[in-house]
């Protein structure tokens, strides 16, 4: 008994001593690679951009694949025609997209009345979004369908409950119903009545985001299969967590709101842990210590990479540099066939590395969002890449899908790939000029009334 202890009296002084030798070395580096030499003063950004990228790299290398061609204008303005006739006419009458019809087999737990309502409601959201950001966005007939589904956001998001015991699918209804509110609102003036209106509406969706948060790790999950209570304890998720984040960002930048700070850092904490030396984000908290399971490596984990990366970026900027998020997108654009195989098959996470069909649009959407992040000069090649892996995916009746979910689907499919498809306008044409929608009904001619019902 007593050599254990002196045994472990030993370890733990040898990493005390490691510990502090290593934290000399980091702190001899950063000073040799700023060429601060007084250590009062503060670098620039610059400088600590430059000094955290010396150090800190991802332990997997990276195959780049050539440049692609980027698409014609008249193909990206085609393709958003095709998607907004798409979404015009299949706007319920309340304003939302989607419904709860389309079962199949096997069905993703959702559980009713509460489960489909926030299926209906995140799809609604992402369809605001992909609609804003689009080139399309002044059309009088985007500008109708967007507001009647803000409306429908407003009155509705503030009920949604939990659904029971097991789901907490409302987080996503609430994540991007904020996302929705910020994309609607950075077109607004600050001082309009509808500015004020959405801001109001964020500030209860961060509200009612907070609390759904997880008690005893932190972050954000949809599923408490182990425990019941009244506070959520269960299975917090990288990917949700990071969308949670990412929206409250938005809706700092944009309405100036702040989340419970203690939620915050519980999640940022979290989240930091489920990232991986080798760049990857594990599934959830349940899989930290199962890191080399193929949904946890990068063949598993490319849809997740780009959100986890930026939600850790957004608060503590120094954890994760520009070089290991570019380093994300660069997989996605020469792995993304682990997820196209995945693309449309019906049993989650049943293709290749556990993917599932529904990572496809998620990982393309966040990718498509971190060109607000990486260099201005390396955006062309980018946005080529996305183009090249989406626009083709685009179907006959102008959405995009990648998983059967009811009849939601095809609204935050084409949602997702609506925005990062106008990212893509937005990088190589720079163009704000709108162009009118065609009319899904009569070719030649543009909708001028109200979206069918």
């Amino acid at each position: 008994m007593r050599t254990g202890s002196l045994f472990l009296a030993g370890i733990a002084a040898g990493l005390l001593s490691l510990c502090s030798s290593a934290e000399t070395v980091v702190r001899t580096q950063t000073v040799t690679v700023t060429g601060e030499e007084n250590p009062q003063e503060s670098p620039s950004p610059e400088q600590q951009e430059k000094a955290i990228s010396a150090e800190k790299h991802d332990n997997i290398h990276i195959a780049k694949v050539p440049d692609v061609p980027p698409p014609s204008r008249e193909a990206l303005e085609a393709s958003f025609r095709k998607a907004a006739s798409f979404l015009l006419p299949r706007q319920n009458k309340d304003g939302s997209w989607g419904d709860h019809t389309g079962t199949k087999g096997l069905n993703v737990l959702c559980p009713y009345p509460q489960g489909p309502r926030s299926f209906r409601l995140a799809s609604t959201a992402l369809c605001i979004v992909g609609l804003t950001a689009s080139p399309l966005h002044d059309d009088p007939a985007i500008q109708n369908a967007v507001d009647k589904a803000l409306n429908v956001l407003i009155r509705e998001l503030p009920k949604l409950k939990r659904g029971d015991t097991i789901t907490l699918l409302s987080t996503w209804a609430h994540a991007y119903g904020l996302e929705a509110y910020c994309s609607a609102a950075k077109r607004l003036p600050k001082d309009s009545p509808r500015f004020q209106e959405l801001k109001e509406a964020a500030a209860k969706a961060i509200h009612a985001t907070d609390l759904l948060s997880d008690e005893a790790y932190g972050g954000w999950g949809y599923y408490t299969f182990d425990v019941f209570s009244q506070k959520t304890i269960g299975m917090p998720t990288s990917f949700l967590t990071s969308t949670v984040l990412l929206a409250y960002k938005d809706a700092k930048d944009i309405f100036g709101l702040d989340s419970d700070p203690n939620v915050l850092k519980r999640a940022v904490k979290l989240l930091k842990a489920l990232r991986t030396p080798a760049g990857t984000f594990v599934y959830s908290r349940d899989h930290m210590y199962y890191g080399t399971a193929p949904i946890n490596r990068h063949t598993g984990s490319l849809a997740r990479n780009p959100a986890g990366d930026m939600a850790i970026m957004s608060f503590d900027p120094g954890f994760v540099t520009l070089t290991q998020l570019e380093d994300n997108v660069e997989r996605l654009w020469s792995r993304d066939g682990w997820l196209y195989m995945a693309l449309k098959k019906p049993v989650p996470h049943e293709s290749f590395a556990q993917n599932a069909g529904y990572f496809f649009y998620y990982g393309y959407y966040y990718a498509a969002r971190t060109f607000d992040w990486l260099p201005k000069e390396h955006l062309p090649r980018h946005a080529a890449q996305l183009s090249e892996d989406i626009l083709h995916l685009q179907e006959k009746d102008g959405c995009w899908w990648d998983y059967p979910l009811y009849n939601y689907h095809k609204f935050y499919g084409t949602g997702y790939a609506l925005y990062s498809m106008s990212r893509v306008w937005d990088v190589l044409q720079g163009s704000t000029i709108p162009f009118t929608v065609e009319s899904p009904h009569a070719a030649g001619t543009t909708v001028s009334s109200s979206p069918a019902s």
